[in-house]
């Protein structure tokens, strides 16, 4: 269904745009803040992760025109994601995009939902699906479903296609404020009906992060992630920094053996636009 991109909450959600061509969604968190899935980030015909001043943030984006354009500073990205060994890193597959200026004061930011949202809340899907990649859409008819290998990865029943990577996973409280309990990742299919996956938001919350921040400590990805690529352009996903996050624990089993009536020939499906190597 279609929604009206400049008005709330719909206005805190834009279109990620690269100059590699890679299309998909993202959610302003903060004045300076945007969170995506960090697959949008990496170009698959040169195996690197784009440079930070190749994205552009889209807000009020409708038939080719943007009320507003932002252009990104940095990025982290989950630690130790790795797109080349997707099923292994899927946890961490989450991007925060730091801005080269603040979000206009028209716009609100969306908070992210600090604890685990119940299973069966009311959710809705927002994003720039391909089908119609010139206009926000929005699923308002599903909800939230279980929290899968420890509460790492959440399934939902949103209708998700690809360019909805990164797009919020919305809920709203008792109060009336809308939150992000997730971001759109993948679309799992193992011979039965298609699971939806969403990064938890409480996988990704911490302090101040929910506030323009500068400074926070930095860990280095490790160099193993794609050491033995080659391409041109944009650069290497072991020269990449993520800032500390010692609460995270490294994805220990693939997807496949995380639930239990998926097949062991299992498939994940990116949402972005672009679909990266899947091995």
């Amino acid at each position: 269904e279609a929604v009206d991109e400049r008005s709330y909450p719909w206005s805190s959600i834009g279109k990620l745009f690269n100059e590699a061509g890679s299309q998909s969604s993202g959610v302003a968190i903060s004045r300076d803040k945007v969170l995506t899935a960090a697959h949008c980030l990496f170009n698959r015909r040169s195996a690197r992760l784009v440079t930070a001043d190749s994205l552009h943030f889209l807000v009020g984006y409708r038939a080719g025109q943007p009320s507003i354009e932002m252009r990104v500073a940095s990025f982290e990205i989950g630690a130790g994601f790795d797109p080349l060994r997707y099923q292994l890193t899927t946890d961490a597959d989450w991007a925060v995009l730091t801005l080269t200026e603040e979000l206009p004061a028209q716009i609100a930011p969306l908070p992210l939902s600090r604890e685990a949202e119940p299973s069966g809340t009311k959710a809705i899907l927002a994003g720039y699906p391909q089908d119609r990649a010139f206009a926000m859409t929005a699923d308002r008819n599903c909800e939230l479903g279980q929290s899968i290998d420890s509460g790492k990865l959440l399934l939902h029943t949103c209708r998700g296609m690809n360019g909805y990577s990164g797009g919020p996973v919305l809920v709203s409280g008792r109060d009336g404020e809308v939150r992000v309990a997730g971001i759109q990742i993948a679309t799992m299919r193992g011979g039965g009906p298609a699971n939806m996956l969403a990064i938890p938001a409480k996988s990704i919350w911490r302090e101040g992060m929910d506030a323009p921040t500068k400074g926070l400590p930095v860990a280095s990805v490790s160099a193993a992630c794609m050491s033995d690529l080659r391409g041109a352009g944009g650069i290497w996903l072991s020269d990449i920094q993520t800032r500390l996050d010692p609460n995270r624990l490294d994805l220990s089993v693939a997807i496949d053996a995380v639930l239990a009536d998926a097949p062991l020939n299992l498939t994940m499906q990116l949402a972005s636009e672009q679909t990266p190597v899947v091995r």
